[in-house]
């Protein structure tokens, strides 16, 4: 993944726990590498490690592109719409799924891309 870290193993140098990181996080963002974790829910046995994995070496909002959408109901050629992860932008999301609950009632699932 890095020619530098490479070269440096080769030559006998164990890297430390932050470069480890850094190059497993550069791997994952790349989708060159994929880390895997192992736990259970039910026992609350690698919990954990799989959260701090996740902030270690998934992008943040900031990091991914910009998502491509379109604007319901508009038909002209200015329909697709191009909406970041910021605040500042109007609201944008997806409902992905709607669940009636007998207890609570009718759910749904969204994604809020932007707003």
């Amino acid at each position: 993944m890095d020619d530098a870290a490479m070269e440096a193993y080769l030559e006998g140098n164990e890297p430390d726990e932050e470069t480890l990181r850094a190059l497993i996080r550069k791997g994952t963002l790349s989708l060159s590498f994929f880390p895997v974790t192992a736990g259970s829910a039910f026992k609350n046995k690698g919990v954990q490690p799989l959260l701090n994995a996740v902030i270690d070496f998934l992008p943040n909002p900031l990091d991914v592109p910009a998502y491509m959408g379109f604007t319901p109901g508009d038909e002209t050629e200015t329909r697709n719409i191009e909406r970041r992860a910021d605040d500042a932008m109007p609201f944008s999301g997806l409902a992905f799924k709607i669940m009636n609950d007998p207890f609570v009632g009718s759910l749904t699932f969204t994604r809020i891309y932007s707003g």
